[in-house]
C-alpha cells in the first residue's frame, strides 16, 4: 500500500472518532509501520468494516484483522490422530502472500529444506 492511501483512509479513522484527537504523529507511524503490507482495496475495505462496527478506535490488530480475518488451515490427514485446525491470523497471511510473490516473480526460490534464498546465493551454491 501507498503511504498517501494510508493516510487517507487514516484521516477518515481519525475524523470518526472523537478520542482519536488526542493520537500524536508517531501513533500514525506506528500503524504505518505495521499495516503497510497490506493491499490498498483490502486496507480500505477493513477501514470501512472498523468505521461501521468498531466503537472506540481501532487498533492494529483490529484493522489487520478486518483486512485479512483468521482462517483455519486443515492439518494433514491422519486416521490415528486428530489434530485441531491450525488458525491463520492476518499477519501470517500478509506474510504468505508477500512469500507467494516473491517466488512468482522469481525473486527468491525455496530449497528441500523450505529456506529462503535470494537468487545471488542460488547461483553461488550451483
Amino acid at each position: 500500500m501507498k503511504r498517501e492511501f494510508f493516510n487517507q483512509q487514516f484521516a477518515a479513522l481519525v475524523s470518526a472518532y472523537t478520542i482519536s484527537a488526542k493520537l500524536s504523529d508517531e501513533a500514525q507511524d506506528v500503524y504505518w509501520s505495521m499495516l503497510q503490507s497490506i493491499p490498498e482495496e483490502r486496507f480500505g475495505e477493513a477501514v470501512k468494516k472498523c468505521l461501521a462496527s468498531c466503537k472506540f478506535f481501532p487498533t492494529i490488530s483490529e484493522l489487520g484483522e478486518a483486512s485479512y480475518p483468521t482462517i483455519e488451515e486443515p492439518s494433514p490427514y491422519n486416521a490415528f490422530v486428530y489434530h485441531e485446525p491450525r488458525k491463520i491470523n492476518w499477519q501470517e497471511q500478509v506474510q504468505r502472500q508477500i512469500e507467494r510473490k516473491a517466488i512468482e516473480s522469481g525473486k527468491v526460490a525455496i530449497d528441500g529444506a523450505r529456506e529462503w534464498e535470494p537468487p545471488e546465493v542460488r547461483a553461488v551454491r550451483k
